[in-house]
């Protein structure tokens, strides 16, 4: 395994001072409970809204914040763990995905913050988190099949 040192641009920091970025690699292991990120994730989608955290709130405009400096509509697109939550409290719940994926979405959801998992295998080069100008291709999902979104049109 080759270190893996993410790189955050300067002007991340200028338009959010506060920002900061934890960054942990993992060395995929079996998972020996199978269930342990559906229960987790039951458990985080059940407690939202009954026994929120009294930050949780601010901490999630904080986030809006942050994205209107970036030139995002966080109604339209909002951090991942507004878009978690707002689908928790419209549908109830959101289905299983796999034990990993299900524990970074729990913790997403309790904690109002934004976690997310990536395969090293997948990268070329480092982790970069940088400022979009609007003309970036990304790889999705559509209708469960691998596309690639081109820029919205300006």
């Amino acid at each position: 395994m080759f270190p893996m040192i993410p790189r955050i641009d300067p002007e991340i920091a200028r338009l959010a001072p506060g920002f900061c970025a934890l960054s942990i690699v993992v060395e995929a292991a079996p998972v020996i409970d199978t269930l342990v990120g559906e229960r987790a994730l039951a458990r985080a989608c059940a407690a939202l809204g009954t026994d929120e955290a009294p930050w949780a709130l601010e901490h999630l405009a904080a986030w809006d914040q942050v994205f209107k400096g970036f030139g995002a509509k966080p109604a339209r697109t909002p951090c991942s763990a507004q878009a978690l939550r707002k689908r928790v409290l419209r549908d109830g719940v959101l289905p299983a995905i796999d034990p990993v994926v299900d524990l970074y979405n729990a913790i997403s959801i309790e904690y109002a913050i934004p976690v997310g998992g990536e395969d090293l295998a997948a990268y070329v080069g480092a982790p970069r988190l940088v400022i979009a100008d609007g003309s970036e291709c990304f790889d999705t999902l559509k209708e469960g099949l691998p596309t690639q979104e081109a820029p919205a049109p300006g």
